[in-house]
């Protein structure tokens, strides 16, 4: 007689297990981008992903566990989009437009990454914390890598590439910026990449237009 297998409760069946986690994190991390860390239960992260909050579980002991992994997951999709499009071709001023329009084009959320790291802080560990900060140190990297670069190729003026990415950055928070309203200061992702690569390369450029390499 053939014994039947079994599985502890909530462990989905092994032909769903590579995909389940992508699944998981990825609707993890536009849930909390749209609506912030307080708003979003595992219920409704579980209805959303179509499995149990059983299943949820078995691969998340805690809400700040699947938390804390789909932000890392998200910048790290953000760090590999933002090499490709750094390390493309064409002036370093259209790279910056591409990469702002990119960052800004990601999901109509009502969320930046600061606003809503700070929600979740209070439940975070600091093994959390110190992945989520890696996570963000090596997208701001890559961004005074490519200022640094530059400035020693000579398209930009001398500058403190630290201060320039990050200046560049800041700006792109804004671009996030929205009305008393509730809608966006700027009518387009297009549209507010222009205002922000505008204002920082016109004070970068070694001369008044961005020098082609």
């Amino acid at each position: 007689m053939h014994s039947r297998s079994t599985r502890p409760p909530g462990r989905p069946k092994q032909s769903e297990q590579r995909s389940t986690p992508d699944m998981i994190l990825r609707t993890a991390a536009h849930l909390f981008m749209e609506s912030g860390y307080d708003a979003v239960s595992v219920d409704a992260l579980a209805e959303a992903v179509g499995i149990t909050k059983a299943s949820i579980y078995y691969y998340f002991p805690a809400k700040s566990d699947v938390f804390a992994a789909s932000m890392e997951a998200l910048m790290t999709t953000i760090h590999r989009e933002s090499q490709r499009i750094l390390d493309g071709p064409g002036p370093f001023g259209d790279r910056l437009r591409a990469l702002a329009i990119a960052r800004l084009s990601v999901a109509e959320t009502r969320f930046d990454f600061d606003r809503v790291l700070a929600e979740a802080d209070p439940q975070l560990t600091p093994s959390h914390r110190e992945r989520l900060q890696d996570a963000m140190h090596r997208l701001s990297g890559l961004i005074i890598d490519a200022f640094r670069l530059e400035t020693e190729k000579g398209h930009i003026k001398s500058t403190n590439p630290k201060f320039a990415a990050h200046a560049y950055l800041a700006l792109l928070n804004v671009g996030f910026a929205r009305n008393p309203d509730g809608s966006r200061i700027f009518s387009s992702p297009e549209e507010a990449a222009d205002t922000v690569v505008d204002l920082m390369m016109r004070g970068l450029s070694s001369h008044q237009s961005i020098k082609s390499p």
